[in-house]
């Protein structure tokens, strides 16, 4: 059967970039956004999908203003109802009709306290309001419906929402080159990757193997925030005379880690690997394209960013599969769920 696909919150960045995706592919879909309808009511929401019938759910709904939603007692609220209501919802939906749920989710799950890259057996211990959202999520998903694929990111970027990139580029001009970052380790990672990545596993789903649970995806090359932003900035600075002058004198401050915000949010991406063949890319060409859009040169032929150049093989990042886990039964993951489990 061919895949048709319900995509729940298109207008977050990662549906937006999944979209565009599934557009140039000519794939059966339809894009639910959060104010299409009441995402809360289970029985609204239960009857746009018996009517469209999918053969799966991607969910990508967020709400991801980490500092607001720390601070602020509605915007807590509408965190808790995207990250985590919307998702409850499906879930039951999905445990109901039959459907298997592919749900983003996020490293703020941890509490950064690891030096090395995340594990998806590392224990969760969500420190800020932001990660707990994520975690109920993926309790509640957990609870109800065992055709489930969660998918955690490291910070995701791209074109459609650049402030992160304008605010550095600004501050570095005003104040003449000193810049504050924040002291923490991460992976940034382009929401046409996560994309991307959320596509492949939903098209291998139908492979005789044990593929439910959670997996991690991040770009290649973890860094620091300070090492992320300097290196941006001198690409910035090609095309930003002002820019470049500031750079000359260019003192970065890091600042510790404070809440919302955690050390590490790097994560381990073997495992997503080993199961459906799934490379991690790098980010340059993404960010090379940001900054070009940002100074409205999107039509200048793309130049090489800084750091390490990709390796064009990478372009085929998605390899066959290397040898999944199979069941021991050798029978296909059963997409039907007995109302005993799911409870």
């Amino acid at each position: 059967m061919a895949v048709k696909l319900l995509v729940v919150g298109g207008n977050s960045v990662v549906g937006a970039a999944l979209q565009t995706l599934l557009v140039e592919r000519n794939l059966d879909h339809k894009i639910l956004n959060t104010d299409d309808l009441n995402l809360h009511k289970k029985m609204e929401v239960a009857k746009v999908v018996s009517q469209y019938a999918p053969t799966q759910i991607i969910n990508v709904a967020s709400y991801s203003n980490l500092e607001l939603a720390e601070k602020d007692a509605d915007a807590a609220r509408l965190c808790d109802e995207n990250n985590s209501l919307i998702p409850a919802v499906l879930a039951e939906v999905c445990a109901h009709l039959a459907l298997p749920l592919i749900h983003h989710s996020s490293s703020f799950v941890f509490d950064g306290l690891k030096v090395h890259p995340y594990s998806e057996d590392d224990p969760v211990n969500p420190v800020c309001s932001y990660g707990r959202s994520k975690w109920y999520a993926e309790r509640s998903i957990k609870d109800v419906l065992p055709t489930h694929i969660i998918l955690r990111t490291d910070w995701v970027f791209s074109e459609q929402d650049s402030d992160f990139f304008q605010k550095h580029i600004d501050n570095c001009k005003l104040q003449s080159g000193r810049l504050e970052v924040v002291n923490h380790r991460f992976s940034p990672t382009p929401a046409a990757d996560v994309a991307r990545v959320l596509l492949a596993i939903a098209q291998q789903l139908d492979c005789a193997a044990e593929v439910w649970g959670t997996y991690h995806y991040c770009s290649q090359q973890p860094l620091t925030q300070e090492t992320f932003v300097e290196h941006f900035l001198q690409e910035a600075g090609k095309y930003d005379p002002e820019l470049q002058t500031a750079l000359k004198t260019l003192q970065i401050v890091k600042l510790p880690v404070r809440l919302p915000y955690i050390a590490n949010t790097v994560l381990n991406v073997q495992k997503v690997f080993e199961t459906f063949g799934i490379k991690p890319r790098m980010r340059n060409n993404s960010v090379s394209a940001l900054l070009r859009q940002l100074y409205h040169l999107q039509d200048l032929q793309a130049q090489p960013a800084l750091g390490s150049a990709i390796d064009s093989k990478q372009d085929s990042s998605l390899q066959p599969p290397v040898k999944a886990r199979k069941s021991k039964s050798r029978r296909r993951p059963s997409r039907k769920v007995s109302p005993q489990t799911a409870k």
